[in-house]
């Protein structure tokens, strides 16, 4: 059973820490591994494109209410904090995160909703690969072509999950991406291993803070992991919550061990990490009724099922466990500060993952999003080196790269039959995509939407992205963060119902009722038709 090689323990000097990191990774090297998360954004548009209609950036439904969140930064003149834009108008400003504060400013300077989309994505995407590759470099090494490929397989690595569904599909006579998703939830975009998170800008921003306060963390420099662990707080409560618990949970150990790994500055500043985290999201903004009101829709029983994580973490956790059962390896792991460290991440986060099992479930499954997964590569990095190094030596040619390539597609086949759902109309539907005549109301209520009004429609898409296209607020918006999501859509259904005469929104405000042209429908009294195409007529009331 191999051990652990000496790239992956601490170094005993300057000296040998400098020889340690003599073969940087090249940024080239990450920033062409990453160029695949772009596959769920380009094929659904050129398959968009062939059909006549309007591809968006917005790969996935979520990605659209980040940028309509950050318009509410300059609506109406600069503010520091954001209100929901999905509430109604008055709707107290309560929210700040940096990023999207940033894609609000760029909206400001005049680029379009895609665009700064496309340009956060590509930023967070490089940012997050990037660091990715500085934490691979420090813990696992660049040295030999067995680490090389190593990198290849942390970052489009997986598990089992694809080819369990072929197993269970296949032979059902499902297609070969229909299969593959069989137990994926949410056709794979709950992005369980690292590399499949790059493809949500969110998600790659979290990821590349989260892995560059675990570097700065067993780098000792505490004070800037910290720093990035408050950073990541503000950013996202999920990620924030579990990044904060899992500083607590290793300086406590650390400082229990007296070993020189952590101190109790860090202990300390984690608690206090920790407390303002839950302090901000439990009880600061559990004072507004809307927040509460989205609260409550967001506790969704989206659990981390066995079926899916055993399959999803299979092989890393296979071979991180699996050569521990000898005591030698065993000392040598819990020797090493970084398999230390490993090890108290993935227990957090497998922790918040099933916490269902003990309290009442809140997304279990957010907390997963690859975060487990990529501690455990690196505890079975140990383990998956030495594999590589023992087939590149075969002699014969053809056998090995045989050899090679069948680990190689082991490891990436979960990522590799994803992206080939891509390619099958109709298999991944996520991305949105609108027509023609959709774009042109949104286009018309972006330069002539009256300031303060409401827009109400049955087509889902003018619904849902109005307050990303433009400065007005939609009656019924995102599925989950409209307070009184469900009223909301039952107001919008009984207004456009066929037996409706003139009914209208419980509202003072102006509003924009837009009802496709074929659909039978009596305007409310005092409307006025401001706008038409071949599909919608808008009327303001």
């Amino acid at each position: 059973m191999a051990t652990l090689p000496q790239i992956a323990q601490a170094p005993a000097s300057k000296a040998e820490a400098h020889k340690q990191h003599h073969s940087p990774i090249p940024a080239w090297v990450p920033l062409l591994l990453c160029l695949p998360a772009f596959i769920p954004l380009l094929v659904p548009a050129v398959q968009a494109w062939s059909r006549g209609l309007v591809p968006t950036v917005f790969a996935q439904y979520d990605l659209a209410y980040y940028l309509a969140n950050g318009r509410q930064h300059f609506q109406d003149g600069f503010h520091l904090l954001y209100g929901n834009p999905y509430a109604q108008y008055g709707t107290p400003a309560i929210y700040f995160q940096p990023h999207v504060f940033l894609l609000g400013l760029l909206l400001k300077l005049g680029l379009s909703p895609d665009a700064v989309e496309l340009l956060f994505w590509i930023t967070a995407a490089a940012f997050c690969s990037l660091v990715a590759a500085r934490i691979y470099q420090a813990w696992v090494g660049w040295d030999t072509l067995a680490q090389k490929l190593g990198f290849v397989c942390f970052f489009w690595g997986g598990g089992c999950l694809a080819l369990l569904g072929e197993a269970f599909g296949l032979p059902a006579g499902q297609s070969v991406a229909h299969s593959a998703l069989l137990f994926d939830p949410s056709d794979g975009w709950w992005m369980l291993n690292f590399g499949r998170n790059l493809v949500n800008p969110a998600e790659a921003f979290y990821h590349g803070l989260f892995l560059l306060a675990m570097l700065l963390l067993s780098q000792k420099r505490f004070g800037w992991a910290l720093a990035t662990g408050a950073l990541l707080s503000i950013s996202h409560p999920f990620t924030g919550l579990s990044l904060a618990l899992i500083l607590t949970a290793y300086a406590a150990l650390e400082c229990v061990l007296k070993n020189g790994a952590a101190t109790i500055k860090l202990l300390l500043g984690s608690v206090a990490l920790t407390s303002a985290h839950v302090g901000y999201y439990v009880f600061f903004l559990h004072r507004f009724a809307d927040h509460r009101a989205v609260e409550e829709q967001w506790t969704l029983e989206w659990i981390y099922l066995f079926w899916t994580f055993a399959p999803a973490l299979y092989l890393v956790t296979i071979l991180a466990f699996g050569r521990l059962t000898r005591w030698k390896n065993l000392a040598t792991f819990l020797a090493d500060p970084r398999m230390r460290l490993c090890l108290v991440w993935f227990a957090v986060i497998f922790a918040l993952a099933e916490h269902d099992l003990v309290i009442p479930p809140r997304q279990p499954i957010h907390f997963a999003h690859g975060y487990d997964w990529t501690a455990l590569f690196f505890m079975a990095a140990p383990a998956v080196i030495p594999m590589l190094e023992k087939l590149l030596p075969i002699r014969r040619v053809p056998l090995r790269v045989l050899a090679v390539a069948a680990l190689m597609l082991l490891f990436l086949s979960d990522n590799l039959l994803w992206f080939g759902t891509f390619l099958e109309p109709g298999v991944q539907t996520s991305e949105i995509v609108l027509t023609r005549d959709e774009k042109n109301v949104l286009d018309w209520l972006g330069m002539h939407g009256q300031d303060q009004a409401y827009v109400a429609s049955p087509d889902r898409w003018i619904s849902y992205l109005t307050p990303t296209y433009t400065s007005l607020r939609s009656w019924s918006g995102h599925d989950y963060n409209t307070p009184h999501s469900q009223q909301r859509r039952s107001e919008v259904a009984q207004v456009f119902a066929l037996a409706a005469a003139g009914g209208t929104l419980p509202t003072d405000h102006p509003v924009y009722y837009i009802p496709a042209r074929v659909q039978t429908w009596t305007p409310p009294e005092g409307a006025r038709k401001v706008y038409e195409n071949q599909s919608f007529v808008v009327w303001l009331r």
